[in-house]
């Protein structure tokens, strides 16, 4: 009898413990385009900005206090490759935009005071684009969706939350290089592209 009512007990608090945890929830953010080419442009001197801003939106369910599941589009800020020499020449260099949608598993913990730390693993489709003297390039890579951040839920506020968090998106790209008498390679670079990011969230 002592432990049917020890299960109770637990049961009862493990419920009472997830009230008002649940739900399907909206957002979005906006933060800082953060780019690392993996090596890609190490000796070619070309330079890269990456100062523009990125948006994100998000959309996920939240199952209990640790396990949420998210689906995000990310517009991240254009980078800018550029080289000294054709800059002193009055070149504004070439802007890539991105943009990737991802699935991702939101894993963390809510405390009672509303604050839930978290990290990010999934995938994501990264699409990125460019236009060179008039053509039109792009191109789709798979990517490894990652992050970590932390959100804070006011009691008084309902279902609002806030959260600080930096996101990123990694992907392989192959360079092939052509020399002489048709010999050729790749080399592959692992790059990354993300944002640190402040936004707000709505669990209904």
């Amino acid at each position: 009898m002592k432990k049917i009512a020890l299960l109770f007990v637990l049961f009862s608090a493990f419920t009472h413990a997830n009230d008002n945890i649940s739900g399907f929830y909206l957002g979005a953010g906006l933060g800082t385009t953060t780019f690392d080419d993996g090596g890609a442009f190490d000796y070619t001197g070309a330079s890269i900005n990456a100062d523009d801003s990125t948006l994100k939106f998000m959309g996920g369910y939240q199952f209990n206090r640790i396990v949420a599941v998210e689906l995000q589009y990310t517009k991240y800020g254009d980078i800018n490759v550029n080289h000294p020499v054709a800059q002193a020449g009055g070149f504004k260099g070439i802007d890539i935009e991105s943009s990737s949608i991802s699935l991702a598993a939101n894993l963390g913990y809510t405390f009672d005071s509303g604050w839930r730390p978290f990290g990010i693993v999934g995938l994501g489709s990264l699409e990125s684009s460019t236009d060179v003297l008039g053509h039109s390039l792009s191109e789709n890579n798979t990517s490894f969706h990652y992050g970590v951040g932390v959100e804070y839920a006011p009691k008084a506020l309902g279902g609002l939350a806030f959260r600080v968090a930096y996101e990123g998106d990694l992907f392989i790209e192959e360079n092939v290089y052509q020399g002489n008498n048709s010999y050729s390679y790749s080399d592959d670079y692992a790059m990354n592209i993300g944002t640190f990011y402040a936004g707000a969230t709505y669990k209904f």
